[in-house]
């Protein structure tokens, strides 16, 4: 039982670590970006194409809209209907109240417009949106062996542990 019972708690313990650490890439929400900054979305007041360009802009971010819901609208078109301004035929209208917030899902170039002429007074922004760059692996340390030479030195199981507290207190703050 007791070779046995180690291999099936060492099992366990490296299945949890991978659930956790897949529980938090795939929970793990990206930027919420909100347009214009501290401006929001109103016409008149800045090009959104250039606010854009400065910012970076990756799967699983949130583009946050505010503005007055009574005046304007945010609609996502195609880029001939956003050099138009065509708010006739719009993919997505993310109007809901005026604090609206838009999930950007795939790598692709986006276009806003706002209808209602409103495009014409600058209120229209074209972003590109890429994937997220990978995060490096992390590096094991490094012991000297009985030789001299160096070898991968594995993690203590007091390590593990408390690596696995850590990702699960981690993931109780992480929004899906």
């Amino acid at each position: 039982m007791g070779a046995g019972w180690a291999l099936a708690r060492s099992t366990t313990t490296i299945n949890g670590v991978l659930f956790v650490m897949g529980l938090l890439l795939t929970c793990a929400s990206g930027d919420r970006i909100k347009v214009g900054g501290n401006v929001g979305w109103a016409p008149n007041v800045m090009n959104y194409t250039e606010w854009a360009a400065q910012q970076h802009f990756y799967v699983g971010d949130w583009l946050y809209f505010v503005f007055d819901k009574h005046y304007y609208n945010v609609l996502e078109v195609n880029e001939t209907n956003y050099e138009s301004c065509n708010d006739k035929e719009f993919v997505t209208n993310i109007t809901r109240g005026g604090r609206d917030v838009f999930l950007l899902k795939e790598a692709r170039p986006y276009y806003f417009i706002s209808g209602g002429g409103y495009c014409w007074n600058k209120l229209k922004m074209a972003i590109n949106v890429e994937q997220r760059p990978l995060a490096p692996p992390p590096l094991l340390p490094v012991a000297q062996s009985i030789n001299g030479s160096p070898s991968l030195m594995p993690p203590s199981k007091p390590i593990v542990v408390f690596l696995v507290m850590v990702l699960v207190a981690l993931s109780t703050f992480v929004f899906c």
